[in-house]
């Protein structure tokens, strides 16, 4: 392992965030008026912190189109989603993943049913930096400067981000330079915070989580003490999106595949670009 590896482990364990979760209880559909009513099918649903904003919104707009059906929702970590499902821990109906990566494992276990894998949004990468961006980092080569002493990435082995970020940096060609540099983090999340409080000079995240912050019913807003630099060109790593599966388990399968449908909608769509699921942004400052 490498120093600065072992350095992070200790600093993530002062980390907000937990292993638990987004620190979020359970999310339901808005109720109706008291007295008896027919029951509602109930979904399960995980869905990653990173997509809170977009899924509040388009969760919201389905149960008003689908009277019959309630939506309990669990944000979480993504590497925790992943784990937990895996481990049989637990059972959704249906699950959303941040990128590629995580949707792959699921898949290769036998978990996902079979044709309901779904690419629900555009996902991108972005560096971000502290306010003030001390060592001057504006793109990908500049995370080779002497004064980058410290890049947070998450672990490449369970984060779509990070693997994507480390094929970035080695098509750039600057992987060999910073790789000693490197603090890999267990959650995405993780990154951003060692950043902010500026025990990195830079971080790499996904670019809607350089923008999000996971407060349902309000608009995007930027992180505090953390600045988004420039996203890294797509063209330095394969094209992902956010994806979408009902489980092979799943105890509605007709009402989770209606779901997915609906996460296709253009009016779901519309709510993905609010949030900065976006492949293609001018911001890039290369």
């Amino acid at each position: 392992m490498l120093r600065a590896e072992r350095w992070l482990a200790v600093v993530a364990a002062g980390l907000a965030l937990a292993v638990a979760g987004c620190g979020q209880k359970t999310a339901t559909g808005g109720g109706g008026p008291k007295g008896p009513a027919p029951e509602k099918v109930k979904l399960d649903v995980m869905v990653p912190c990173g997509q809170v904003g977009p899924m509040s919104e388009i969760i919201k707009s389905f149960e008003a189109a689908n009277p019959s059906i309630e939506v309990a929702w669990v944000p979480e970590n993504m590497v925790t989603i992943t784990r937990k499902i895996l481990d049989g821990k637990v059972h959704p109906d249906v699950t959303l993943s941040m990128g590629d990566l995580e949707i792959d494992m699921l898949d290769k276990a036998g978990l996902l049913m079979a044709g309901t894998r779904e690419k629900i949004a555009e996902n991108s990468l972005a560096i971000m930096v502290p306010a003030g961006n001390p060592a001057g980092v504006n793109r990908v080569e500049d995370l080779a400067k002497p004064a980058v002493k410290h890049i947070a990435i998450p672990d490449p082995k369970e984060n779509s981000v990070g693997l994507h970020a480390q094929e970035a940096l080695e098509k750039a060609g600057v992987w060999d330079k910073v790789k000693s540099k490197v603090l890999f983090s267990q959650f995405a999340a993780d990154s951003k915070t060692v950043a902010a409080q500026g025990q990195a000079q830079a971080s790499i995240g996904y670019y809607p989580c350089a923008v999000e912050v996971h407060i349902p019913g309000q608009p995007p807003a930027k992180p505090k003490n953390l600045v988004l630099q420039s996203q890294i060109p797509t063209g330095l790593y394969p094209a992902f999106s956010c994806e979408a599966a009902v489980l092979k388990d799943a105890k509605h399968p007709k009402e989770s595949k209606k779901l997915l449908e609906f996460m296709l909608t253009p009016e779901s769509q519309e709510a993905f670009k609010r949030w900065e699921f976006k492949a293609d942004i001018t911001k890039d400052l290369r």
